[in-house]
């Protein structure tokens, strides 16, 4: 395998620090391994191209108005697997498409839950993995239906919990994955809600990252993982991370949370 020379990097990417192994392009920066292969940095681009379509399917699914109180969860879940396949002919998907609403957003996606309908003054979030040209993409977003002033403040939470993490992960890329787990319980407990789950970030990469990398828990931040988040894969390839933020409201006030997921290492 061609290993690529730091000192001529595509034009598009600045040079790689000898501290803390950058690459940076536009404004995002990229934790990589130390040694850098070429196609590390096709594939951090083709993630980020992937990201960049996933971003615009989010943009069409708002501009449709699909949460509607009296609509199902299944029924939403097919309107955006037609308007993916027509606007973005992607029909494949590298984890099941969530659209979940009220009381089915405290359950993390391993948990099957029954379909629900979408009521006034309700709660959502939909989480889509869409592979574009054989590279996954993973993003999710939360939506208030409504003035519920409770739901919105837990809503607004989410960004912000995810951006101090992302940054807190950007100081330190070196940290373990369990390392990371613990500072957005700790985050999370800060702004008055607990975690859902039981990790809070996985790998992504081509089609299927899970059949390349596997399930063991040194791909997941969670309490388990004790190696730097930055490590290769056994293989040498850089890692790229996923970082998801999945909240629980306090059941005295309500039995719902919020969902929200974004690019992590890039």
């Amino acid at each position: 395998m061609q290993v690529l020379n730091v000192n001529r990097l595509p034009s598009s990417f600045a040079r790689i620090s000898n501290r803390s192994s950058h690459v940076r392009q536009a404004t995002r920066s990229v934790p990589l391994a130390p040694t850098i292969k070429a196609e590390d940095v096709q594939l951090g681009q083709a993630l980020l191209d992937a990201h960049a379509k996933a971003v615009e399917l989010f943009k069409v699914i708002e501009s449709k108005d699909l949460l509607k109180p009296g609509r199902t969860e299944e029924d939403i879940n097919k309107e955006i697997f037609d308007l993916a396949a027509v606007s973005f002919g992607t029909r494949k998907y590298w984890h099941v498409r969530l659209v979940r609403t009220g009381e089915n957003t405290i359950h993390p996606i391993h948990v099957k839950t029954p379909d629900r309908i979408l009521k006034e003054d309700d709660i959502a979030f939909i989480d889509l993995g869409p592979v574009f040209e054989n590279v996954e993409a993973d993003f999710a977003r939360n939506y208030v239906i409504g003035n519920d002033p409770e739901k919105n403040k837990l809503s607004a939470a989410l960004p912000k919990i995810f951006k101090k993490c992302k940054a807190e992960y950007q100081s330190r890329p070196d940290m373990t994955g369990a390392e990371l787990y613990a500072f957005v319980l700790r985050t999370c407990q800060e702004h008055g809600y607990k975690y859902a789950n039981t990790y809070c970030a996985h790998l992504l990469g081509r089609f299927s990252h899970k059949m390349d990398y596997g399930l063991e828990d040194v791909n997941f931040a969670r309490p388990e993982n004790h190696t730097p988040m930055s490590a290769a894969a056994p293989n040498g390839d850089t890692r790229f991370w996923v970082l998801e933020i999945h909240i629980l409201q306090d059941p005295a006030i309500g039995m719902y949370g919020g969902f929200y997921e974004d690019l992590l290492n890039l």
